[in-house]
């Protein structure tokens, strides 16, 4: 008896690959500019939308991709940046140059504090009862 069910498939095309790191390139400079997480998720959207018009992409694909690549669960993460254009260019085997797109970087997972969050109420010594 066969197993119920879409079959699943390990591997995932190209287009899949190029999505996740323009979304994470976008999203991680808008968190480093200080936006915040829900702010960041509709500033990747917009930007994949603009730069890849035919690319299809969502909020909760975009939400997927930050979870697999910045896991709240592993200290270090993945972080995807465009070089500076005096350093884009890269030579190549027999006298060709190339450019670098984007760079890819492991670092350790930055914890972005609550705005939100309640200050701890200060404890007070009760030695005058």
């Amino acid at each position: 008896m066969q197993k119920r069910g879409r079959p699943k498939s390990s591997y995932q095309p190209f287009w899949m690959l190029e999505r996740a790191v323009l979304v994470m390139c976008a999203y991680v400079q808008a968190r480093e500019a200080g936006d915040k997480h829900i702010v960041a998720i509709t500033e990747a959207v917009n930007y994949i939308r603009t730069t890849c018009p035919s690319m299809k992409i969502s909020e909760t694909e975009v939400k997927r991709i930050v979870a697999a690549w910045r896991s709240e669960r592993r200290t270090t993460c993945l972080v995807v940046s465009k070089p500076d254009p005096q350093h884009s260019m890269i030579p190549l085997p027999r006298g060709g140059t190339g450019r670098k797109l984007y760079t890819v970087s492991v670092r350790p997972r930055r914890t972005y504090p609550r705005a939100n969050a309640a200050e701890k109420p200060k404890q007070r010594c009760n030695s005058s009862r």
